[in-house]
């Protein structure tokens, strides 16, 4: 039987593998794993000319690391950022060239995760196990953590 314990480390431990995977396949294209860059990519893949905000928010990450990320990517020459006509306080970010190219290889390598993740799965066990991290997800979006240090020495576990 699986206690919680051990489904953390197993989560834990997909998520290790997958990047041991692909990180070597994104370095090979300049991309750094773990700071958003093939996630970027990606979406701009799927809707470029877009503000740096709205980037954010399909990337779920804070504007702030998504201006270091896309300071990098720029000077990689994946992506530029344009004028934006309707506001004179933000840029439109629109991949280069160079840039959609790299998109479609980072695209073509998540495919192809994808395939070897879930090659031994029923299209219904995939939706199971999605509605599961679902609920996962939903629980830590409700959670609180006890930050103090009284809060912290009380907490008791099952």
């Amino acid at each position: 039987m699986i206690d919680k314990r051990n489904a953390r480390k197993m989560l834990i431990q997909v998520d290790k593998t997958r990047r041991s995977l692909l990180q070597p396949c994104f370095a090979r294209i300049g991309l750094a794993f773990g700071q958003g860059h093939a996630r970027i990519l990606e979406s701009l893949l799927t809707e470029d000319h877009i503000t740096q905000k709205e980037l954010a928010e399909r990337c779920q990450v804070d504007v702030t690391t998504m201006s270091r990320s896309l300071d990098k990517l720029q000077k990689s020459g994946f992506l530029q950022r344009q004028p934006d006509p309707s506001s004179r306080r933000s840029f439109l970010v629109c991949l280069t060239e160079t840039g959609r190219q790299e998109a479609q290889i980072v695209r073509n390598l998540l495919s192809y995760m994808d395939e070897q993740t879930w090659k031994d799965f029923q299209p219904e066990e995939i939706e199971q196990f999605c509605g599961y991290l679902r609920r996962v997800l939903n629980n830590l979006e409700q959670a609180s953590m006890p930050v103090g240090e009284e809060e912290t020495e009380t907490i008791k576990t099952d």
